[in-house]
């Protein structure tokens, strides 16, 4: 991965003078070759008159900006001001100290609707004052504002392969389909990657073996995961019902994650294609339906697949749930009183390896409109922190309460296959098909036979309107 552009810069650079210095010396030697003429009348190595002096490039001047004491706002969808509180935030608060004074600027953060981004972004973009300089747009959001004309692209105002540090499948996927580059961000996001999550103590009292102890192993698969589901799955009351599940899920986030981990994945971000009706997918599918209907270990939800999984595990209830990583920040940290711990999700019987599928990424972007965009991005960049792997490592040292859900956790970037489906309205079809498979309503293939057609042609017709 490419995490700098420097480095590749300079060693370009080395690589011409060395190329230079050879064409020029016949012999090996770092002295000028003689002119033909001379070449036949003397053989004495060339005096210090002679020699030509060898060019040095002359080193880029950093572009400088005064911008007069402007005050530059990023949005996102809660205060990003930093903390002193930890050892990051003291570094981003000396950061922002010296960006402010490089570029004579105020920096302040703005806590915008993470619903309503949309609508503040395009109706100030069309008055023609952006609420902000930089915005971070949720995923599903991005397709609709890009293709409205509400973004800037980086390539109006600089070549963003040499001229930024981002990595290039960044900005790869910050293109959306076009021709040019829009969002931006330094990495691939570690909190949007998921797997799966274990109440601890419910493991020990049971006295089966923990997910983490499989997955050391080696034998954390479905059989295993079906397995521990089937045990921990009890009626401990007596009344003739599970009153403990061995799995609590939405089914849409469980569907998803059998397909990836049956090294599958459900929409290709490369071919844009659609890859349900792939034979790991269905069969991730068909897993999903057997684990409701006939083995019946998850809890069935009560009317809210977002808020009702998490809920459950919380409480107890649940062994095992599949979530994010980012669910451990904002959802179980400090409101479970038992340990969690984070493993990968089982692996699937056509997979070799464990897989992450990551179908979202939210990008910031320049709105139409803004001053002086090379400059605010340049702002941006000179904000961040480039050791990606040290502020990942922290970022889970945070939020994660043992060691090996923090390595379980940075693990997933190096198993995680980008594939984004949001801006094709996705979920809209895929979710009610998810629903009904675990309601035992329609079979895996009968169901996604059904919604293939119109989700590809989501997609094309997407291509066509970008053009």
């Amino acid at each position: 991965m490419k995490r700098t552009k420097h480095l590749a810069i300079i060693s370009t650079l080395f690589v011409l003078i060395f190329a230079l210095a050879a064409c020029s010396s016949g012999n090996g030697n770092s002295q000028p070759s003689p002119s033909p003429a001379a070449s036949n009348e003397s053989t004495e190595p060339a005096t210090a008159e002679t020699e030509q002096p060898s060019e040095e490039p002359a080193p880029v001047e950093e572009e400088k900006y005064d911008l007069g004491g402007r005050e530059i706002l990023f949005s996102a969808w809660w205060d990003g001001t930093p903390n002193a509180d930890t050892p990051e935030g003291e570094r981003a608060l000396e950061r922002q100290k010296e960006v402010e004074a490089k570029y004579n600027v105020k920096i302040k953060y703005v806590n915008q609707d993470y619903h309503q981004t949309a609508e503040k972004l395009s109706s100030t973009v069309m008055a023609g004052k952006p609420f902000a300089d930089v915005v971070l747009v949720p995923d599903y959001l991005i397709a609709g504002l890009l293709q409205g004309g509400y973004f800037t692209a980086l390539d109006d105002f600089m070549d963003v392969r040499t001229e930024s540090k981002m990595p290039d499948e960044v900005i790869d996927a910050g293109s959306y389909q076009t021709s040019k580059a829009y969002g931006f961000n330094k990495s691939l996001a570690l909190f949007d990657n998921t797997g799966m999550y274990y109440n601890k103590r419910i493991f020990e009292e049971a006295g089966v073996p923990t997910p983490a102890e499989a997955q050391d192993q080696g034998t954390w698969n479905w059989d295993t995961f079906i397995d521990y589901a089937k045990k921990l799955t009890v009626d401990t009351n007596g009344d003739g019902k599970p009153d403990q599940w061995g799995i609590a899920a939405a089914p849409n986030v469980l569907g998803l994650s059998l397909i990836y981990s049956n090294d599958t994945m459900a929409f290709d971000e490369k071919t844009k294609k659609f890859l349900l009706d792939s034979p790991n997918a269905i069969e991730g599918l068909d897993m999903m339906s057997k684990l409701y209907n006939e083995y019946k270990v998850v809890k069935r939800n009560e009317g809210n697949d977002w808020e009702d999984p998490a809920k459950y595990f919380k409480e107890g209830q649940a062994a095992m749930y599949p979530g994010g990583i980012w669910e451990a920040g904002s959802r179980l940290q400090n409101q479970m009183k038992d340990e969690y711990v984070f493993v990968h999700f089982p692996q699937g019987p056509k997979a070799k390896g464990f897989k992450v599928g990551m179908s979202q990424f939210h990008m910031n972007f320049i709105p139409k409109g803004v001053e002086n965009p090379k400059a605010v991005y340049k702002i941006w960049e000179d904000l961040q922190d480039w050791n990606i792997e040290q502020s990942d490592r922290e970022w889970a040292e945070t939020y994660f309460l043992n060691e090996e859900s923090i390595n379980n956790a940075l693990a997933t970037l190096s198993i995680m296959e980008f594939g984004r489906y949001n801006a094709y309205n996705f979920e809209e079809n895929y979710n009610p098909l998810a629903n009904d498979i675990a309601a035992g309503k329609i079979t895996a293939a009968t169901g996604v036979a059904q919604i293939m057609p119109v989700l590809q042609a989501k997609v094309d017709k997407f291509g066509q309107d970008s053009k």
